[in-house]
């Protein structure tokens, strides 16, 4: 009998075998690199198999009506159908459970005191959880109205536009689009989002988050430096602007600090008593970890030698070093331009405030330009505030100069005669040229995170550039290659030696000029710190001990140089990280040269980002904006934090 059994377990085995084998060669999704590690497997599993028997299908249950008086309800959660929930315990059981007999079975041994309850009291507990589903349903709504509200305050102010941009443009638009896409059941969803009113509202809140979001960092103690500067609204009312520098993780941040509205014929004391009332008393900032002062050197209100500059040094107990801004004192070395040559450039502003100063005039030139197929059509307006102000509309009268010639005779103007002197079309050509390549250097000394030995390298390879091009207009023949307008038309045009000599003689006069006042604004000694210490710069390239020792270091910070100088990996961070991110990042193994580096590089060496708050103060506070008071926008506009959505989410959604 046991023989019986064997062999038949035996045949079975066999018959599976063959099935299987047969089975897989149909398939043909068996590779064969993978035949002779199946056939093993199949040897190993052989000698314990077992046979298969085919399970039988269970159909799944349906909910039924009278088991509520069990205390059960049909779940009405996604992917969850057809299963039993408790009303009491919010339990939900599985399919196999849709039985009478196990519904009772967990109302007996789970809430055995609520046996004799009626149907009604189930009833009641059918609705509250109901009620509570859509109550969780539209709190998610909610949240995510929330959310999206907070988004698109943050985008309107971003963009620097009105907060009706909201409701008018922004939600109709979205509103179209996913009707358009999704169905109108989903577009209703969207008007759960709060109006213009409450953009504002949300705008206000993120500038405040943001706001302490930085003064968190700057009171925990960490050195920071500011640069300042104050202009003039469109509403006539005088700005202060403050930005701040500070290390924070690995590398240097730049944000907005505030800006404070002066009232007129404020003395310096009165300036930095409102600086000091914000700073100190509203923001609790200490002087003391204040390292550079940046302004723009104007004696009124932040230069060096009014009360502002004074007091800012003296609460800082002279710990702090102030610096003239680069792109004024540039701006300020540019000015000085023989009289000559200083009569071509106020004929060029004559020429184009007639132009500009009429619309008329404006669009006979714009049409004449349009039918020739110039590439600009209209004229750019002179004024001293605007660093590129010189060199963008030379440019544009020396390259429309034929058709504003056209223009003047057209009108009759006495005007049109200037354009008519080849000696003054000359002399217009070289400011052109030498105002661009004053333009080219002031874009070099504007962005963020720009270090101070990058302007100075800026400023210096300048000046040296100066002295070559004295050297070529004093040699034997001398070239223009370094002026292409002017030598494009000299050579294009037939012009007199003996004036062309003059002309000469006031181009060489007009660069011994800017060579004599950049060498005034931008003294060598000025630089002498950063000789000192140019091993900020590239530590690299101190490798051997004489070389370090010539620093003039302590015996700690040789020490430090000498290791950090060997290192090969740092030296690959060197080479791809900022100057300021690479001294951040060397914190730790050499503390005393990463300290000393951070503070020589702290300090702002321009008030560019403070021109760039005016521009964009100016474009939130239009004539039809005029009342507003723009701190909000402001902040969130210009500020280098990112919101934290997740702590902003946590605060009420909307007023009572």
């Amino acid at each position: 009998m046991d023989h019986f059994f064997i062999k038949r377990r035996r045949n079975s085995e066999v018959k599976y075998t063959e099935a299987c084998s047969s089975s897989s060669v149909e398939s043909g999704i068996v590779n064969s690199g993978n035949i002779e590690k199946n056939t093993d497997s199949n040897l190993q599993i052989s000698t314990s198999f077992e046979p298969h028997f085919k399970k039988k299908k269970v159909s799944a249950r349906r909910y039924n009506e009278d088991y509520l008086k069990y205390g059960f309800i049909k779940c009405e959660k996604p992917f969850e159908n057809d299963r039993p929930q408790c009303v009491i315990c919010n339990n939900i059981l599985a399919n196999e459970s849709l039985k009478p007999s196990k519904l009772k079975r967990h109302l007996e041994t789970q809430h055995a005191e609520l046996i004799d309850k009626p149907l009604e009291y189930f009833q009641r507990k059918k609705k509250d959880i109901k009620l509570s589903a859509q109550f969780l349903t539209c709190s998610t709504i909610s949240e995510k109205a929330l959310l999206s509200s907070y988004l698109v305050a943050y985008r309107v102010a971003k963009e620097k536009i009105a907060n009706t941009a909201a409701e008018k443009i922004i939600l109709p638009a979205c509103l179209d689009m996913v009707r358009t896409i999704f169905d109108d059941k989903s577009a209703d969803k969207l008007k759960t989002i709060p109006n213009d009113n409450t953009i504002s509202l949300r705008t206000c809140t993120i500038a405040e988050h943001l706001e302490a979001m930085l003064l968190t960092r700057l009171q925990s103690g960490i050195d920071f430096a500011i640069q300042l500067d104050e202009s003039t609204d469109t509403g006539s009312c005088t700005t202060l602007f403050v930005y701040v520098r500070y290390a924070w993780q690995d590398d240097f941040m730049e944000d907005f600090l505030c800006f404070l509205n002066l009232t007129s014929h404020l003395s310096g004391l009165d300036i930095f008593t409102e600086i000091e009332r914000c700073i100190v008393g509203q923001y609790k900032l200490n002087w003391k970890n204040c390292k550079g002062i940046t302004s723009d050197g104007t004696a009124t209100i932040t230069g060096k030698h009014s009360r502002v500059i004074k007091e800012l040094l003296e609460v800082t107990n002279n710990g702090t070093v102030w610096n003239h801004c680069f792109i004024h004192r540039e701006g300020l070395a540019s000015r000085e331009i023989p009289q000559n040559l200083m009569e071509v450039l106020k004929n060029a502003v004559k020429v184009v405030n007639f132009i500009k100063g009429s619309s008329l005039n404006s669009r006979l030139l714009e049409k004449f330009c349009s039918e020739i197929g110039t590439n600009h059509t209209h004229l750019l307006y002179h004024t001293k505030v605007r660093w590129l102000s010189q060199g963008k509309i030379l440019s544009r009268v020396y390259e429309l100069r034929n058709e504003i010639h056209f223009c003047l005779i057209e009108k009759k103007s006495h005007l049109a005669n200037i354009f008519e002197d080849d000696i003054w079309v000359t002399k217009l050509a070289y400011l052109t040229d030498i105002f661009s390549i004053l333009n080219e250097l002031s874009l070099k000394l504007q962005g963020k995170n720009s270090d101070v030995f990058q302007h100075v390298e800026c400023i210096q390879g300048f000046q040296k550039t100066l002295l070559l091009w004295q050297a070529r207009l004093k040699s034997n023949h001398p070239s223009y290659y370094m002026f292409p307008r002017f030598l494009q038309h000299i050579e294009e045009n037939i012009i007199n030696e003996d004036i062309l000599k003059e002309i000469k003689l006031e181009i060489l006069l007009h660069l011994t000029s800017l060579s004599q006042t950049f060498n005034h604004f931008f003294p060598e000694e000025k630089f002498e710190t950063l000789r000192e210490n140019s091993w900020v710069k590239d530590p690299f390239t101190f490798r051997s001990p004489e070389s370090i020792i010539e620093l003039n270091l302590v015996p700690e910070e040789e020490n430090e140089l000498l290791q950090l100088s060997s290192s090969y990996t740092l030296k690959n961070d060197y080479e791809t990280l900022s100057l300021s991110a690479f001294w951040i990042k060397v914190k730790e193994d050499f503390p005393l040269l990463s300290r000393k580096s951070v503070l020589l590089l702290l300090p702002f060496t321009t008030t560019s980002l403070c021109e760039l708050g005016f521009s964009i103060f100016t474009q939130l506070k239009t004539k039809e904006r005029n009342g507003l008071n723009g701190t909000a926008a402001m902040r969130v506009a210009l500020s280098s934090c990112v919101p934290d959505w997740n702590e902003l989410m946590n605060r009420q959604g909307h007023p009572s």
